[in-house]
């Protein structure tokens, strides 16, 4: 017996699988629900990577989208940085105006103040020497600008046109110590003439000895030179020098005009009144 089946073991595995095969079929066609045992199976195999695959998918995706997210907030950043830089930029560009308007507006007092024909320029320039103390202004011959006219601000005198272009001018300025103004101490009268020193301050000098000059007292313009508007600001006394036996008073005056700082001046176009 146990030879014959050694001798039809191939006939009767077929025979047994094809059965087998035959009764699954029959099963299957008469359930409901198909059953594919070798498909269950395939499933069952695959489950463990399909979760596997899902599971990396997923964190992939995540990673994608922080990934996707961070670029999104870099850029959001980066567009709010530009854009505050902007608003910066239009605050600091107000803020000059304001400033601007201000000047100007100190020049549409002061022009006011003037009988004589006034011309507005803006300083373009300086001297090249840091000894020279003078500015160059934007109008020239042009605007019928020309030597010795006089140059102010609202706080003093700020010099006056040495030489003319067709479009630039240059000042020499109250500090050079070249300058020279015909001057009273406002409260005294007292007469004199101020020589600047070149550091943004002057000499009042001719004041005579036992005179009453003070510290604080204003210093104007005379008038009396035919150059600078008389009662305009020149300074104000900081300094009374020892007396000796000189005929002449030490005085310092400190200018009232910040000259390093000039932006707009506004220059006489005509024979101060």
């Amino acid at each position: 017996m146990h030879g014959w089946f050694r001798r039809y073991k191939v006939f009767l595995s077929c025979g047994f699988f094809l059965a087998l095969s035959v009764f699954l079929a029959t099963l299957n066609a008469s359930s409901p629900y198909r059953v594919d045992p070798v498909g269950v199976l395939f499933l069952e195999a695959m489950l463990p990577l399909q979760i596997g695959v899902t599971v990396a998918s997923r964190g992939v995706e995540q990673v994608w989208d922080s990934y996707f997210d961070l670029w999104s907030a870099r850029r959001d950043n980066d567009l709010l940085r530009q854009r505050v830089g902007e608003l910066e930029q239009l605050a600091q560009r107000a803020v000059e105006v304001d400033l601007a308007n201000q000047r100007l507006q100190q020049l549409l007092d002061l022009q006011a103040k003037i009988e004589s024909p006034t011309v507005a320029a803006r300083v373009i320039g300086r001297g090249p020497a840091l000894w020279v103390n003078r500015i160059v202004l934007d109008k020239g011959t042009q605007q019928n600008m020309a030597k010795d006219m006089v140059a102010l601000v609202a706080e003093g005198i700020v010099g006056r046109v040495v030489s003319t272009s067709a479009h630039t001018a240059q000042v020499l300025l109250a500090s050079d110590p070249s300058s020279g103004i015909d001057a009273l101490v406002q409260r005294t009268r007292d007469r004199g003439i101020v020589v600047g020193t070149g550091n943004g301050r002057g000499t009042l000098k001719y004041i005579p000895d036992g005179t009453d000059v003070r510290v604080g007292d204003s210093v104007v313009a005379s008038g009396l030179d035919e150059i600078f508007p008389k009662g305009h600001p020149i300074g104000s006394v900081v300094r009374i020098g020892m007396k000796d036996r000189g005929m002449f008073e030490d005085v310092e005056v400190r200018l009232h005009v910040e000259f390093a700082k000039l932006e707009e001046v506004l220059v006489i176009a005509g024979r101060p009144q």
